[in-house]
């Protein structure tokens, strides 16, 4: 099934806890593919154990072959689990420094050519964006803080280089739902980053995408609420045509 048709895609349908990622790395290589591009970068921002990266990286090299589009795969995580909560925003109710630690040997032994960068993400994703990597055109932002997304968001999706992106990039943000005792809301967390984030920029907006849970029944949960868009609206190929059909037309039926 292609990305242009109704119903999820079957990639969908075969990634059981990580639709998500299936989502973000088809969205990120069709829209790669359709624009002429040789390669892709997909990133996890937020390791932890690595069972997501791991993953991300068999989805990436599983689409991207099919679609000759070659896939660069880079985790970034401090390594020594959370760094202690700055304020409220950070939502100290939930977390705590220490949590989601990281068995890196354990790790690399289970990846193939994904990267696994450490340290700091406000230096690490300012390292990576210099480097020349090929576009972004997935993003997962796993790293729980208020604080730490807005550090990377700073690092990672302001750079004024447009060949760093997509023209539209997917984004998944894992703490927007959450257990019943996480309560999200705009004023804090993730929600309270991505707001300040749209407030600072006039045309580069972090916007959900609407009805994709209609989109993507029967696997609608709620990874479909943390699925968002980065919409670079002053990218060169912004307008670019993509879609899969190349003429859509409706002409009336003939009743007779």
């Amino acid at each position: 099934m292609s990305w242009g048709e109704s119903g999820p895609p079957d990639l969908l349908l075969e990634a059981v806890d990580f639709h998500q990622y299936a989502y973000g790395v088809l969205g990120a290589v069709e829209l790669a593919a359709a624009l002429g591009l040789p390669a892709v970068s997909v990133l996890e921002l937020g390791v932890a154990g690595g069972n997501g990266l791991v993953e991300l990286e068999r989805l990436a090299i599983d689409v991207g072959a099919g679609r000759g589009v070659a896939t660069r795969v880079v985790g970034f995580d401090l390594g020594t689990g959370m760094p202690p909560p700055v304020d409220h925003r950070d939502v100290p109710y939930a977390w705590r420094q220490g949590f989601f630690r990281m068995d890196e040997p354990l790790l690399q032994a289970r990846l193939g050519n994904a990267g696994l960068v450490l340290g700091d993400i406000a230096q690490t994703g300012a390292d990576f964006l210099a480097s020349a990597p090929p576009p972004i055109g997935f993003v997962s932002f796993d790293l729980d803080y208020y604080s730490s997304t807005s550090a990377a968001f700073k690092a990672l999706l302001e750079s004024d280089d447009l060949d760093r992106y997509l023209p539209r990039v997917l984004c998944y943000f894992d703490d927007t739902v959450g257990p019943h005792a996480e309560m999200h809301s705009e004023y804090t967390g993730e929600l309270l980053a991505i707001g300040e984030f749209n407030e600072r920029h006039q045309r580069r907006k972090l916007a959900r995408i609407n009805g994709l849970r209609h989109k993507v029944a029967p696997v609608d949960g709620p990874w479909v609420e943390g699925m968002f868009v980065l919409h670079v609206f002053d990218h060169p190929r912004y307008n670019e045509y993509v879609f899969p059909e190349p003429d859509r037309q409706f002409p009336l039926e003939d009743k007779a």
